[in-house]
C-alpha cells in the first residue's frame, strides 16, 4: 500500500473553534450527547470515536480532505451526561440517533485506542448502516492477548476497582487539567522508544491538541474515563466472528501503549477484517501518516 506524506496538524486553535459545529443531541432517554462536526457537509459522512480520555476534538486534529468527521463524546466525557452503568453494547443505539438526527442513514465509523471497542460494537448491531469499520491501535475484548499487560492491563484493573477508581481518576483529572500538565505533556517524549516514529509525531504542537482534548473530555468530571475503565474489562455482548460489516485494522508494531497482538486478534478472528501492521510505527505515529490511507478506504465502501 502507497502511503502520502504525512497530513498536517489543523492549521487552527486546537480548541474545538476550527470545528464546523459544536452541538448536543438529546436522545431518547433525556441525555445529552456532545459531538463536532469537521469538514464538508456534503462529504461521506465518518464517525470518530475518541481515545482514553479524549473528546470529540481529536476528529479534528488533521487536516483530512473529502470527508465529514463527526467526533463524538462519550457519555460522561465533555459535552455529553454520564450513563450510569453502561454498556458497550448500549453505544450503537446512541450513534444510530445522533446519525438520524444529521439525516445519515449510511455511515462509516473509526475507533482511535479506547475507541476501538465502541467501534467494533457499531459494526456488529449497526451491520446494515455501517459501510465500514476502521480501528486504529484499538483496545480489544478483554481476552485479547495483550489486554492484561503494562498500562492496558492498568486501566482494565483500575476500572475492576470501584473504590481505588474513584479516588485515582479524579486525581488524575487534576492533573491534567493545571498549570503544570504542559511540562508533564513535554516530558511525554523523552519516554518515547527511539525506535517508534511516535517521537516525531509527538510535536509541541500535537501535544498542545492532546492536551486540550483530555481537558475537554474531563471539563465536568472523570466519570466518563472511569466508566470508560470499567467497560474495557467486562465481557463483550458479542464475540468477534459475529461482526460481518467490513472491518479494517491499523496498528504499528511500535506501540508501546497498545501491543499490537490486540490489533493482529481483531484480524484474527473478524471474519470480514483486513489488516494493516507497519514496522516502525507506534500509537499516536499510525494516525498521522495513515490517516489519508484509512479515510481514503473508507470511502471506498
Amino acid at each position: 500500500m502507497t502511503v502520502n506524506a504525512p497530513l498536517r496538524l489543523s492549521r487552527s486553535k486546537p480548541d474545538g473553534s476550527f470545528a464546523r459545529s459544536i452541538q448536543t443531541v438529546t436522545l431518547n432517554d433525556g441525555r445529552k450527547l456532545g459531538f463536532a462536526q469537521f469538514g464538508s457537509d456534503s462529504a461521506p459522512p465518518v464517525f470518530y470515536f475518541h481515545g482514553w480520555p479524549g473528546s470529540r476534538l481529536e476528529a479534528g486534529f488533521f487536516e483530512v480532505p473529502g470527508v465529514k468527521m463527526i467526533g463524538v463524546d462519550r457519555p460522561g466525557y465533555g459535552l455529553s451526561d454520564p450513563h450510569p452503568k453502561r454498556k458497550l453494547g448500549d453505544w450503537p443505539n446512541d450513534i444510530a440517533q445522533l446519525a438520524d438526527h444529521l439525516g445519515h442513514r449510511k455511515f462509516a465509523v473509526v475507533g482511535m485506542s479506547g475507541g476501538g471497542p465502541y467501534a467494533a460494537a457499531c459494526a456488529h448491531a449497526l451491520s446494515d448502516r455501517v459501510t465500514r469499520t476502521a480501528i486504529i491501535a484499538g483496545l480489544g475484548p478483554p481476552e485479547a492477548p495483550g489486554m492484561n499487560s503494562n498500562r492496558v492491563g492498568f486501566l482494565l484493573n483500575m476500572g475492576q476497582r470501584p473504590i481505588t477508581s474513584a479516588v485515582l481518576f479524579p486525581v488524575m483529572r487534576r492533573l491534567i487539567r493545571d498549570a503544570q500538565a504542559e511540562k508533564r505533556f513535554a516530558a511525554l517524549r523523552k519516554r518515547v522508544p527511539r525506535a517508534s516514529k511516535d517521537l516525531e509525531t509527538m510535536t509541541p504542537d500535537f501535544l498542545q491538541m492532546l492536551l486540550t482534548s483530555f481537558r475537554e473530555g474531563l471539563r465536568v468530571s472523570s466519570r466518563g474515563a472511569s466508566s470508560d475503565a470499567r467497560v474495557y474489562g467486562e465481557r463483550w455482548p458479542f464475540a468477534l466472528h459475529e461482526i460481518k460489516a467490513p472491518v479494517r485494522i491499523w496498528h504499528g508494531q511500535a506501540d508501546v501503549q497498545v501491543p499490537v497482538s490486540i490489533g493482529r486478534y481483531y484480524a484474527a478472528h473478524i471474519p470480514n477484517a483486513k489488516g494493516t501492521f507497519p514496522e516502525d510505527e507506534g500509537h499516536v505515529s499510525i494516525v498521522a501518516n495513515y490517516i489519508e490511507a484509512i479515510i481514503a478506504d473508507l470511502r471506498a465502501a
